[in-house]
């Protein structure tokens, strides 16, 4: 299953952190978990989408994100099945 996960900054991003989520994402996007990721417009956040079997699975590795272990972002992932598009299962 697909997952878009928002997130919202609590705090100003520190570089160190900041450098650290990047390279979170890259390992993420090589091993395939992370389809796409970005800032939203404004930037209150962020989005990923992301592959896992359940919610349950994508809070875990979202667990594992720099930004949630300093403290810095929340995310809320909502499953869906992409029924048209070049994601479409």
């Amino acid at each position: 299953m697909l997952f878009a996960c928002p997130s919202t900054y609590k705090k100003d991003i520190p570089a160190e952190v900041l450098a650290a989520h990047r390279d979170w994402l890259k390992a993420a996007v090589a091993s395939g978990t992370v389809i796409s990721a970005g800032r939203r417009d404004p930037a209150i956040g962020g989005l990923i989408l992301l592959r896992a079997e359940t919610r349950a699975a994508a809070m875990a590795l979202l667990a594992e994100d720099p930004f949630v272990t300093a403290g810095i972002a929340d995310y809320d992932p909502m499953g869906f099945t992409p029924s048209i598009g070049d994601l479409k299962g």
